[in-house]
């Protein structure tokens, strides 16, 4: 008989160790890509927005001039742009960060803490600029709603954290 014994490898398998724990199945990959997903519309809005804000404000200030009209009937100084721009950038940044440990269903307290630390702080300074701003709330909610859930889906995954076999991991569902 030429079948291999129960100890042997077979010809195509991979020559890897055991690691001793049996592998975990992970469900919920439609959940996860759906949750990643909900931020798309503000990672589109975010990063074209901001882009153009920075090379907007770069162009005027390579050009000397001292200021520029935005498109909303206000005059802003090249600096204010490129600072707002950077800022929508940002914004991308965490709201991507956010999307990509969704998709990797990542368990990390420290990456959660810091993606929902950024957030935190661009949704208090949304906040700020929409009061002082007068903006309606709705219309808060439609441009700076990605980051709000940003701050929430932390919170949540934070909030899941257990101290397992002396790891923080996120604890499963």
């Amino acid at each position: 008989m030429d079948e291999p014994r129960q100890d042997e490898r077979l010809s195509g398998a991979p020559e890897s160790e055991p690691t001793g724990a049996p592998p975990v199945a992970r469900s919920g990959g439609g959940l996860r890509l759906l949750a990643a997903a909900v931020t798309a519309p503000w990672l589109v809005g975010y990063g074209v927005t901001g882009a153009w804000a920075v090379t907007r404000g770069a162009r005027t200030a390579a050009g000397g001039l001292s200021t520029i009209d935005v498109g909303y009937s206000r005059l802003v100084t090249p600096p204010g742009v490129i600072f707002v721009g950077a800022l929508l950038l940002t914004g991308f940044a965490a709201l991507l960060a956010t999307a990509m440990l969704v998709l990797y269903d990542a368990r990390s307290r420290g990456r959660w803490a810091t993606v929902g630390a950024v957030a935190t702080v661009l949704t208090a300074g949304s906040i700020w600029a929409a009061v002082s701003g007068g903006l309606h709330p709705g219309l808060w909610l439609l441009f700076f709603g990605g980051l709000l859930y940003a701050v929430v889906l932390s919170l949540v995954r934070l909030l899941r954290v257990t101290r397992a076999a002396g790891r923080g991991t996120i604890a499963e569902p």
